[in-house]
C-alpha cells in the first residue's frame, strides 16, 4: 500500500489529531536511530519512514491488547525506520558485522598499553 492510499484511509477515520500528537515521537526517535546510524542516513528520510510507521500504527492499533498506543506506535515507528534503512542499503549485513569486527580489532590493537622502558606491564591486560 502507498502512503497516499495509507494516509486516506486512515485520515477517513478521523485519525489526524492522533498524527499531530505523535509526530514528536515520530522526530525524536529518528533522532536517536541518527546518532546510532552511518551519516550517510538522514533523519528527514528517517523521518518520513517514521510517519508511514505511525500511520500504520494508527491504523493497526488495538487497545484490547494492553498497550498503551505510544508503546505501540514507537515499535512500530522505528521498525519502519529500519526497515527503510534495510531497503535502502546495498551491503549485506554480515559485510557490515565483518567491518565492526575489523574496526574493533584494531580499536583493541591501538589501545594496548606501550612497552616503555621503566614502566612494569602488568599481567592480565
Amino acid at each position: 500500500m502507498n502512503a497516499v492510499t495509507m494516509y486516506a484511509s486512515v485520515q477517513a477515520t478521523g485519525a489526524d489529531e492522533r498524527i499531530m500528537q505523535h509526530a514528536p515521537l515520530v522526530k525524536r526517535i529518528a533522532y536517536h536511530l541518527a546518532n546510532r546510524l552511518p551519516d550517510s542516513v538522514q533523519v528527514d528520510d528517517l523521518i518520513q519512514a517514521g510517519m508511514l510507521g505511525l500511520l500504520e500504527a494508527i491504523k493497526q492499533y488495538d487497545a484490547a491488547q494492553g498497550a498503551s498506543f505510544e508503546t505501540y506506535a514507537g515499535i512500530r515507528i522505528r521498525g519502519s525506520m529500519l526497515d527503510e534503512v534495510r531497503r535502502s542499503d546495498w551491503t549485506p549485513r554480515s559485510v557490515h558485522k565483518k567491518s565492526r569486527m575489523v574496526s574493533d580489532a584494531i580499536r583493541a590493537i591501538e589501545n594496548k598499553p606501550d612497552a616503555r622502558p621503566g614502566m612494569p606491564i602488568s599481567p592480565g591486560i
